[in-house]
């Protein structure tokens, strides 16, 4: 077991700890995979299927027992968490599960470490297509993928969150963004799609109020990879742990240029229909 101090492990063990949870809870559910195995209704579009459950169980195991002191927040589990002053693992532990029930294989296991109130590593761990992402602090994420510029030519994700009101922003946005950007992707995974966007498969991402606990993740990784995170004033968006009872809305891109382009498309765009 490792020395039971959050401040003074090494980063590498930890982010290895992450890596090691993240893989053990995919191995664990892929068998489940396009079963619609319902253990909760959480609203008209959000579900808990079993695979969420055995991801949880598995990752809190592997966390509790080599490190027991850090807390562990979980979207299926307790998120009182959240208001301790030490360290907190904060955990997706299925990220993308409409997908994952459906058989659509775009989903994610997410592991994140919060020091105090900014994450200090993260993995987004893809069970299905054996894609992982992660950085830390000490080793932040590479990619050699050019960075696309121009909104014409860049393939976007278009993620919302399950309220009414989420809803029909993103149904608002859609006609101006895919009339103006190459491709339009609704794929229902945030924390998976932020990381895709840090490696260059998708060049920008709009999100409309996340749970910080989809997208911290994510979000940390396209950061230390260098890319943009815009907040709707066009500030750069500092995900912190006090957002944890928010709504998390950004446009996010590796290339800063193209994330102020969607972003003053998009406040155009909502200006214009709020007019209508």
């Amino acid at each position: 077991m490792m020395e039971l101090r959050p401040s003074e492990r090494r980063t590498e063990d930890l982010l290895d700890l992450a890596r090691r949870s993240a893989r053990a809870a995919g191995d664990a559910i892929r068998a489940e995979f396009g079963r619609r195995s319902i253990t909760q209704r959480r609203g008209k579009h959000d579900v808990q299927l079993r695979a969420d459950l055995v991801a949880h169980e598995v990752i809190v195991k592997l966390l509790s027992e080599e490190c027991p002191e850090i807390s562990i927040v979980s979207e299926e589990g307790s998120r009182s968490g959240w208001l301790s002053e030490g360290p907190i693992w904060a955990v997706d532990p299925l990220d993308g599960t409409n997908n994952f029930g459906y058989g659509v294989a775009h989903c994610a296991v997410i592991l994140s470490l919060f020091v105090g109130q900014r994450v200090r590593l993260a993995v987004v761990h893809d069970p299905l297509m054996g894609r992982e992402f992660c950085a830390s602090d000490t080793q932040p994420f590479q990619s050699s993928a050019t960075a696309v510029t121009d909104p014409g030519e860049a393939t976007v994700s278009l993620v919302s969150g399950y309220s009414e009101q989420a809803r029909a922003r993103a149904e608002q946005l859609w006609p101006t963004i895919n009339r103006t950007c190459k491709r339009v992707l609704n794929l229902w995974a945030p924390g998976l799609d932020v990381a895709l966007v840090a490696d260059g498969a998708i060049d920008a991402m709009v999100c409309l109020d996340a749970d910080l606990l989809d997208v911290c993740g994510g979000a940390y990784i396209l950061k230390s990879a260098g890319g943009c995170l815009l907040d709707a004033t066009g500030n750069e968006l500092v995900i912190t742990r006090s957002m944890h009872s928010l709504p998390v809305s950004f446009v996010a891109a590796r290339s800063h240029l193209l994330a102020r382009h969607l972003l003053q498309m998009l406040n155009e765009g909502l200006s214009t229909g709020n007019k209508e």
